[in-house]
């Protein structure tokens, strides 16, 4: 009786593993991985025929005897088919996907074999024999039945070993604690003919892999249901620990922003799903990983050139599909950096930031969107590393943020107008390090906004201790990201530095580029207010790269708008185009000034087609404060270049 008492305590148990498992899963996509419900079923249809069976062998329960023949026939064959969807639940884990289907077949074709000869077995009596009330005598069935499950539990024993460094320890020493406590049991139950072991240590172990898939939920991407960025890292700790060869690919989908501005952040939401999902399936050798917003990650065994080639097809041809989500047809571009490993060091420091800056490099060069790290990049990325380190120490230390100013000339008569604030970092190993060099990088490590802050602050200092000076010029002029504008505390934070240098807000202007202002928003539209209300005004920058339209230009108050040097350089050869782009401008009442003038027949054209205002190095690179300040003061005088 205490038999069957154990028993039904442990239907309850795993009844309510299975109910609160199905319920924590319920909305979200299934994984194929998951061991509790298959193993928990098969081991509830387990313990249901149990307790029938030794109901009926105590008396409790009276079945006819051939009911009663079936019944425990079936709760024989239960044991190796409860242990198969154990083992099979952990071999999915172990294996390889084709290899785990082909010994997936074998295991169930072996089970279906001892089912047709127990049951066959009812017509000659020779496997098991029964009395004439139906019970079980004796017989070598059993036996034969037991040798079934522990060749199920070897099979998985040898697989783990196989992979022994290649999953994480606790769910290493899971598979091994499960596999030969079952082991145990069944050794047990053959030599005692007690089935107490085996019951319990099958709702221990059972009650025990469910808190270690709950510890695995906090693994899972809770959008996606794809691995997140810790399953990822400690897959990456795995992959330097055993020094394995893969091939590694970090994907970014460029321009996210626009799918949830145009479409609303619920159909970006079912567009990541959908896309984790194709990319879960695309992937043969493991999972792929979420690491944050719109960027992802796989990680295979190392691919051969064409392989990397098909692979990057593949994923291209997922993503230029699209989806169709509520009638809207979602296609997207992917970015996709790539490192093969073992690297030089094979820490996970160096796959890390080889993989961080082999997309940055991406991003910054833009005409490539799939670039493979390789140890000729190593000097440039230990640069950009060492700019990294720098710009860190330049928040601090504002000392090594430098203000180059480079004056804007009004063409009919080359008077100094206004000028371009630019900032130079200086360090003493590195020395001056240009934007094109610093900016992406600030950008990416999110220093750009305290950068900025402390120009403004420089640029006010100027005007606070030269305010003779720089009385004769209209504005100066800073360069401002989208990171910037997009920050919701922006304005309030570079207001307070004006106000507390005691500079005058009119003489501060800010450039933007169009295509900061192409995904507008909330923080976008409030930070240009309370600048504007504060008489600051803002100048649109690089017009003519292609992302201008007129519609720009009308919904936003820009005096003054900078034509790209792009259009400046090509004005010798195409002057319709230019004068097409200033006909328009004047016409919209628009101050014009032309950037990258550096010839002399280029301010020729500028001046024949009305701009104004020019800057450039023909009259002068970007200049240190104390050289503006001559210029300004007239001490020194602006002379063109020959």
């Amino acid at each position: 009786m205490e038999l069957i008492a154990a028993e039904i305590v442990s239907v309850l148990i795993i009844a309510g593993i299975l109910f609160e498992h199905r319920r924590s899963q319920k909305g979200f996509i299934q994984s194929r991985e998951d061991p509790i419900t298959s193993v928990g079923f098969s081991y509830l249809f387990y313990l249901v025929v149990s307790i029938i069976t030794h109901l009926s062998m105590r008396g409790y329960l009276y079945l006819v005897p051939w009911f009663s023949m079936g019944i425990t026939l079936t709760h024989m064959l239960a044991i190796p088919t409860y242990i198969l969807f154990w083992m099979r639940a952990i071999e999915r884990r172990l294996l390889p996907k084709q290899r785990f289907r082909i010994l997936e077949r074998v295991q169930f074709g072996m089970l279906g074999l001892a089912a047709i000869a127990t049951f066959s077995d009812l017509a000659f009596h020779r496997l098991f024999i029964f009395s004439e009330a139906g019970r079980h005598i004796e017989g070598s069935g059993l036996l034969y039945l037991n040798y079934l499950s522990g060749l199920f539990i070897l099979i998985q024993v040898i697989a783990l070993f196989y992979r022994w460094h290649r999953i994480p320890s606790y769910i290493r020493m899971l598979f091994l604690f499960s596999s030969l406590f079952l082991l145990l049991s069944l050794v047990f139950f053959e030599w005692f003919r007690q089935p107490y072991l085996l019951g319990l240590s099958s709702t221990f172990m059972l009650l025990l892999s469910y808190l270690v898939w709950q510890r695995r939920e906090l693994s899972l991407d809770l959008l996606t249901r794809i691995p997140n960025y810790t399953a990822y890292i400690e897959h990456l700790k795995h992959v330097v620990l055993t020094h394995q060869k893969t091939t590694i690919l970090m994907l970014d989908i460029e321009n996210f922003r626009l799918i949830n501005s145009r479409y609303g952040n619920s159909h970006g939401d079912i567009f990541l799903q959908r896309f984790a999902a194709k990319l879960s399936a695309f992937n043969t050798q493991g999972p792929a990983y979420r690491l944050f917003g719109n960027r992802f990650a796989l990680i295979l065994r190392r691919q051969s050139h064409n392989g990397v080639v098909r692979i990057v097809q593949a994923i291209r041809a997922i993503t230029s599909e699209g989806f169709v989500i509520d009638g809207a047809h979602i296609t997207c571009h992917v970015n996709i950096a790539i490192v093969e490993t073992p690297l030089k060091t094979n820490t996970l420091e160096e796959i890390v930031d080889s993989l961080d800056f082999t997309m940055a490099e991406i991003k910054e060069r833009r005409r490539l969107p799939v670039i493979i790290f390789n140890q000729k990049l190593v000097p440039l990325r230990q640069r950009k590393l060492d700019i990294l380190s720098v710009l860190r120490r330049a928040v601090v230390q504002e000392s090594m943020v430098k203000v180059f100013y480079q004056p804007i000339i009004a063409t009919k008569d080359n008077r100094i107008v206004a000028a371009e604030a630019l900032m130079r970092i200086e360090d003493e190993r590195l020395g001056m390090i240009s934007p094109g060099e610093f900016i992406p990088a600030a950008e990416m490590a999110g220093l750009i906004s305290p950068l900025t802050e402390i120009m403004v602050r420089k640029v006010c200092s100027l005007l606070t201790r030269y305010a003779k000076q720089v009385a004769l010029i209209s504005h100066i002029s800073i360069n401002i990201s989208a990171e910037d504008l997009h920050s919701t505390d922006f304005s309030r934070r570079i207001l307070d530095v004006i106000e507390h240098s005691g500079a005058d807000a009119r003489k501060i202007s800010f450039e933007v580029t169009e295509s900061i202002l192409l995904t507008p928003s909330d923080s976008v539209e409030k930070n240009w207010k309370a600048i504007t209300d504060k008489g600051i005004r803002f100048l649109l920058d690089d017009f003519g790269t292609g992302y201008s339209n007129l519609e720009t230009l009308v919904s936003k108050p820009f005096d003054i708008v900078k034509l790209d040097r792009s259009v400046v350089s090509n004005a010798t050869n195409r002057y319709e185009l230019l004068a097409l782009i200033t006909g328009m401008l004047t016409h919209l009442k628009k101050r014009m000034v032309a950037e990258g003038v550096e010839t002399a027949e280029q301010l020729e054209v500028v001046k024949q087609v009305g701009i104004q205002f020019v800057q450039g190095y023909y009259f002068s690179r970007p200049v240190p404060e104390e050289q503006f300040l001559s210029w300004l003061s007239g001490t020194m005088f602006i002379i063109p270049q020959a």
